[in-house]
């Protein structure tokens, strides 16, 4: 039988050798979603459109933001709910929250949008998120899809406090958040974050002209979402790890559990977590890790699914029973999702323009990789990550003499394929 969902856990090796000490313990866990069936109706979506039109958003950028409104409206079918909020200093309801019976009138309304004044990013999140709210029933994908151009000066400002509304509101309420950062001025950690804690995606759009483009993407995967609902806990003995740290998704961490909401999976998306743990205790016995994946199987009647495995780890005093189970795929995402932590860093580091400590930290994160090929071959995904490493390094002996909007600029770009590396996509 084909599974909506694969789910695949693994440890870095199934044997602990008993004669090494050992400080740390990785395990990688992914899912991937099947193909979504040709003839199956696919589940309805209940969206929320919350478009800046502030004055930045003037000209250009606007007409492509209305162009990319009007393709969402005219790829809704009936059954599903939209509603469009526009915000400057002051919020708008552009058209309520209702099922998409009337495309024309939809079309006239998306027509009347027009550049203003500030960006009150967060009066047109909570309005967003009002509108989903108004119209949320099961068996939908409920979504805000938020755009800016600028940096929130309006209304909430604070990040942390807007992080944390979108961290509640998915938590609580069930309804996820996908960012849309256009050119050099939005505040593209905030965006990130945003669209992290709100369980969906970011998007960097560096030219107006890709609005449209970029949108479509988007609906694209909400039109083939395959599970929902869709959450990971691994379970561990506290006596001998303690987690540190986890890769790639927000998570929460208690003594004895690790849990990851992945949200909504579309068909054929990947999406993965390396945990890493600190060894606070050699086993004297051999332990199990117990990993449990859960969602909503939305091509079986919305069936809630369970798929567990347990990792078992063996003690052994043989060199070449430990050397024979060393599992290559979890040394090989260690390798990238460490990689990628310390790009990340050095990105930060340059957002204070300290550009000699950003390229120590670059060239540690090449040398990371550099000593795992000389191991393993680099897979592609390895390389990718690789090459953008590289790029950035040359890069940062240009960025004291770029002018501001080249250096913002390139700062986006660089935090964008970053976070589409760790996100797989």
């Amino acid at each position: 039988m084909n599974k909506t969902l694969q789910f695949e856990a693994h440890l870095e090796n199934k044997y602990w050798l008993t004669s090494h000490i050992k400080q740390e313990l990785f395990v990688y866990l992914s899912l991937k979603g099947g193909k979504a069936p040709e003839k199956q109706e696919r589940i309805p979506l209940n969206i929320s459109l919350v478009v800046d039109r502030s004055g930045s958003m003037s000209g250009d950028k606007l007409n492509y933001v209305k162009k990319a409104v009007d393709f969402v409206i005219d790829n809704l079918k009936s059954d599903d709910v939209l509603s469009i909020v526009q915000y400057d200093d002051e919020i708008d309801v552009v058209a309520s929250s209702a099922k998409v019976t009337n495309k024309k009138a939809l079309h006239e309304k998306v027509k009347g949008i027009q550049a203003r004044n500030m960006t009150n990013l967060s009066g047109g999140m909570m309005e967003g998120y009002a509108q989903v709210k108004s119209t949320q029933s099961n068996g939908y994908v409920n979504r805000v899809l938020l755009l800016s151009d600028g940096l929130a000066n309006a209304g909430i400002t604070a990040p942390e406090q807007l992080q944390q509304i979108a961290q509640k509101k998915f938590r609580e309420a069930g309804i996820a958040l996908s960012t849309f950062g256009v050119g050099s001025d939005f505040n593209e950690v905030l965006m990130t974050n945003l669209s992290e804690y709100g369980g969906a995606n970011y998007y960097f759009i560096d030219m107006p002209d890709k609005i449209p483009q970029i949108f479509a993407q988007e609906l694209e995967g909400l039109l083939s979402v395959v599970a929902q609902n869709t959450t990971l806990e691994v379970v561990f003995p506290q006596s001998y790890l303690k987690c540190t740290q986890v890769y790639g998704f927000p998570a929460n961490i208690s003594p004895d559990k690790v849990s990851v909401n992945f949200n909504d999976v579309v068909a054929e998306e990947e999406k993965a977590v390396l945990i890493k743990f600190e060894v606070i205790r050699t086993p004297d016995e051999p332990f199990v890790l117990k990993t449990r994946l859960q969602y909503d199987d939305v091509i079986d009647k919305m069936e809630r699914i369970t798929d567990e495995l347990d990792l078992r780890m063996e003690l052994t005093t043989d060199e070449h029973a430990y050397r024979a189970g060393i599992n290559a795929k979890v040394h090989e995402q260690t390798a990238l999702f460490t990689a990628n932590d310390l790009f990340e860093q050095a990105i930060k580091v340059a957002d204070g323009r300290d550009f000699e400590k950003a390229k120590q930290i670059i060239a540690q994160a090449k040398a990371s990789l550099d000593a795992y090929f000389k191991l393993m071959p680099p897979s592609e995904e390895l390389k990718k990550q690789y090459d953008s490493i590289v790029a950035y390094g040359e890069k940062l002996d240009q960025m004291k003499n770029m002018s501001q909007m080249d250096y913002m600029m390139s700062q986006k770009m660089s935090r964008s394929a970053n976070y589409m590396a760790r996100k797989k996509k």
